[in-house]
């Protein structure tokens, strides 16, 4: 349920104006709409300081974070956070020299340990030498003049060094780059710089032990910055100041009692159609357990749309069902969950009563198809056996035109449900009949969509569903306040527009067929997986060991795909299609009240 908001305007001295925003920030029920352009320098100081902070708390351990919790916290977390960015790009630099010595050290390597000094003493007294690296066979084309030495070779290739008393010798190989120190000297840098990084890391092990302190620091820094938001968003006018919010309808009492005790002039209304009233969701037990799966996507309903939770949990259960389709996949999804909220205490109950309900409806699911682990043999057992719809049954043949009716069933249910929704919205508006045109047309285009998909007998109530859309789009899908005959006019004009729209609700209700598509798919991979251990055998204790790799490796990889499956295409038929026909724009501002910590 979207809670119901009022806008509130408060009007006060401006002297005061800070001991008020504390009064507000404690009661934390007002979300605040700034007047002015939120803009000064302490913002932009405080919000750097928390980039900064937040960029060092997300690489500390956690097991740093399981320290007791500090009392009160400064600036001190600040300083700890820059001296772990400081030591770490330290430690960073560090790295890339150790690696850059160590290539360099598997470049001279076939070179041997030699002193490059003693190189350029020998270039000095003129006698150059030079390193060049061939093919095996490419070595006998070296004229005798050239004076050479072989120092390496492999199957391949030659490392040889060329002494001559010329500057300049032509001669057609790779001249390898003379090394800048011996292998001793490498080594000592290397085993240097690996003791100074022991140093760095031991640095910031004993910073990370300051945690809390800076997890503190960011907290205030936070609570920081939305005070100044909130002083930088006050209008003022010469020696009043006023403010601008948004409060939830159950916390207005208390928000007059304050404004009663510290004289404050308040004027509550309700906002217009055009003001950014922000969103606040008050969920049922029910509704509450979709809610990670919202979060996780990041979208909130506008104030004037629809709490979708509900019913989005419904179907989602379904459609994760369908696109798993395998009840031995649920199981292991339910064995997960259980081990997760036994071993895991991080989890959110809302998250953990979500997968248990996806698992015990894939469960389900695999029940009535008959389909555990892709192994027909299970589905003869007894107990499983008598679970299958003989229908719905997975290995026949014809269960795939049944799972596809039953796929254009539910996206018709659930379209139909959305057009109900915003007709009951609607009411006492005549629009609502238009909706029920929609609803109408829905239901037209499920009977179309049986006879081009599944070849059945067109049914001919279609044209009484088609010619009902036709008829409240143009009675009733046009309709204002300024009479009931121009709004005849207006639908006559609109029709063909709302027929491509029509065209487009056919295309919403196609795409349901992608719960079969995409469970058809799982289905055939864990198959071929099944038929790959198959085809190895298990005569012996190789092939053996063999096969339990690869159905394990094959059906974990399905399971996985199947999850990832059920993000993209479960998610969309409810966050496009559904939402299309719902009138739900996901365009809400989430309600963030402005609160001060006074701990």
């Amino acid at each position: 349920m979207i809670v119901g908001m009022k806008k509130v305007s408060i009007v006060i001295k401006s002297s005061w104006m800070d001991e008020a925003l504390f009064t507000l920030g404690e009661l934390g029920v007002l979300h605040l709409h700034p007047n002015t352009p939120l803009e000064s320098a302490t913002l932009s100081q405080l919000k750097e300081k928390i980039r900064l902070l937040e960029q060092v708390i997300s690489i500390i351990p956690e097991r740093f974070m399981n320290k007791l919790p500090v009392s009160s916290c400064n600036e001190e977390g600040f300083v700890y956070a820059k001296k772990v960015l400081s030591i770490r790009e330290e430690a960073k630099h560090l790295n890339e020299e150790i690696g850059e010595l160590e290539s360099e050290y598997q470049r001279v390597k076939p070179w041997g340990e030699f002193n490059p000094e003693e190189v350029n003493g020998l270039r000095d007294a003129g006698i150059f030498v030079k390193l060049f690296r061939c093919h095996k066979r490419e070595i006998t084309t070296i004229t005798k003049k050239h004076n050479i030495s072989i120092i390496s070779h492999d199957d391949s290739t030659i490392n040889f060094a060329l002494v001559s008393k010329e500057r300049d010798v032509d001669i057609p190989f790779e001249e390898i780059p003379p090394p800048l120190c011996s292998l001793d000297k490498i080594e000592d840098l290397v085993s240097e710089k690996r003791a100074h990084l022991r140093r760095k890391d031991e640095q910031l092990s004993n910073l990370f032990e300051n945690a809390l302190v800076m997890k503190a620091t960011l907290k205030k820094c936070k609570d920081r910055v939305h005070y100044e938001e909130a002083r930088a968003g006050l209008g003022r006018d010469e020696d009043v100041s006023y403010l601008v919010g948004f409060c939830p309808v159950p916390s207005l009492e208390g928000l007059k009692t304050v404004a009663r005790e510290n004289a404050w002039a308040v004027l509550i209304e309700e906002p217009s159609f055009d003001e950014p009233v922000p969103t606040l969701l008050k969920h049922s037990k029910w509704s509450r357990i979709f809610q990670p799966v919202m979060n996780f996507i990041g979208v909130t309903p506008g104030y004037r749309e629809f709490d979708t939770n509900g019913i989005f949990l419904l179907f989602f259960s379904i459609f994760f069902a369908m696109i798993m389709g395998d009840g031995g996949y649920g199981v292991v999804l339910l064995m997960g969950t259980v081990m997760v909220q036994k071993w895991y205490k991080h989890l959110s109950q809302e998250m953990l009563l979500l997968f248990y309900l996806v698992s015990v409806t894939t469960i389900i699911w695999g029940a009535v198809t008959g389909f555990w682990f892709g192994v027909e043999d299970l589905s003869h057992l007894p107990i499983l056996k008598v679970m299958i719809i003989p229908s719905l049954y997975s290995f026949s043949r014809e269960s795939g035109e049944t799972v596809m009716h039953l796929c254009i069933l539910i996206g018709a249910i659930q379209l139909t449900v959305a057009r109900t929704y915003t007709a009951i919205k609607q009411y006492p508006s005549l629009s609502l009949y238009a909706e029920a045109g929609w609803a109408s047309l829905i239901w037209g285009i499920y009977f179309i969509a049986r006879y081009l998909l599944l070849h059945e007998t067109l049914n001919t109530i279609v044209f009484t569903l088609v010619g009902f859309w036709f008829a409240m789009m143009i009675l009733f899908g046009e309709q204002r306040n300024d009479g009931f005959v121009k709004g005849i006019f207006r639908g006559l004009s609109n029709l063909l527009i709302n027929v491509v729209t029509g065209i487009g609700s056919f295309s919403d209700l196609i795409s349901y067929i992608r719960l079969f598509a995409v469970g058809l798919a799982t289905r055939e991979i864990a198959l071929a997986f099944n038929n790959m251990a198959g085809d190895v055998g298990t005569s012996n204790i190789i092939s053996t060991v063999l096969v339990i790799f690869i159905l394990i490796f094959g059906h974990t990889i399905n399971l996985v795909l199947g999850a990832m499956s059920v993000l993209v295409h479960g998610i969309r038929l409810n966050l496009l299609e559904f939402s299309k026909h719902l009138s739900v724009q996901w365009s809400g501002i989430r309600y963030r009240p402005f609160k001060i910590d006074t701990s």
